[in-house]
């Protein structure tokens, strides 16, 4: 498995968002501290997000995502577009790669953010426990082998915890400024997880080192779920 993009991530939240929430500590204006909160925030979970796409890219070659992406692949192959391609000689394996992850950008990589997270971790051997299975510590974002849930407003499942992190992030992007879940994502996270969160929230900096935490939780079990595939 290749996982350099997920070691990439790790370094990012250990060089730039921990030290980002000390400093915004040290900030005293209210206004400007919670607009860098926000910031903050944002810039982890898309960062999260893009690690997961690009670790699934990364490992196109695999029958995993062979499958995915050749599941509705059923034209007829014209024979030009054949000799065309083996024609390429040494560079074939470059062209199919291409291929594959240009069918993946279309179908895996556009599918909700709890779903790719899940397929990644379908990738890695284990997609099992990460999808409804009560995980997480919702006060800390620590994963846990259990957890027993205390309520509904937050999903304690890995992927469900996520979708909820990457909801709240989806309002701060296209909310214009107001910190509300969208009516889809309240859908949604009622449908997929069983969760009825409360509309309104807030991002401090806690919820900005909980992510982090979670998030890096979620790294090392991957790194660990790739060391046993080798």
């Amino acid at each position: 498995m290749k996982i350099d993009s997920i070691h990439d991530f790790i370094n990012y939240i250990k060089k730039d968002i921990l030290p980002a929430t000390n400093e915004l500590k040290k900030i005293r204006n209210e206004t400007s501290r919670k607009h860098l909160q926000k910031l903050a925030y944002t810039n982890i979970v898309n960062r999260f997000d893009t690690m997961i796409d690009n670790t699934l890219l990364d490992n196109c070659r695999s029958q995993y995502l062979v499958d995915k992406a050749t599941a509705n692949l059923n034209s007829p192959v014209m024979e030009s577009d054949l000799i065309k391609l083996l024609l390429k000689g040494k560079d074939i394996d470059d062209a199919l790669d291409s291929k594959i992850i240009d069918s993946l950008r279309i179908s895996v990589l556009r599918d909700r953010h709890s779903r790719k997270l899940q397929q990644l971790f379908e990738l890695f051997g284990q997609g099992d426990k990460v999808w409804k299975t009560p995980r997480v510590n919702i006060s800390t974002g620590r994963i846990f082998e259990k957890m027993t849930p205390l309520n509904n407003k937050v999903p304690y499942s890995i992927c469900g915890y996520s979708d909820w992190l990457y909801s709240r992030r989806n309002a701060l992007v296209h909310g214009a400024g107001v910190m509300s879940f969208h009516d889809n994502d309240l859908k949604q996270l009622l449908k997929l997880f069983n969760c009825i969160p409360a509309k309104k929230f807030r991002i401090k900096i806690a919820t900005i080192k909980n992510a982090a935490v979670f998030y890096e939780n979620v790294s090392e079990l991957l790194i660990e779920l790739a060391a046993k595939q080798i």
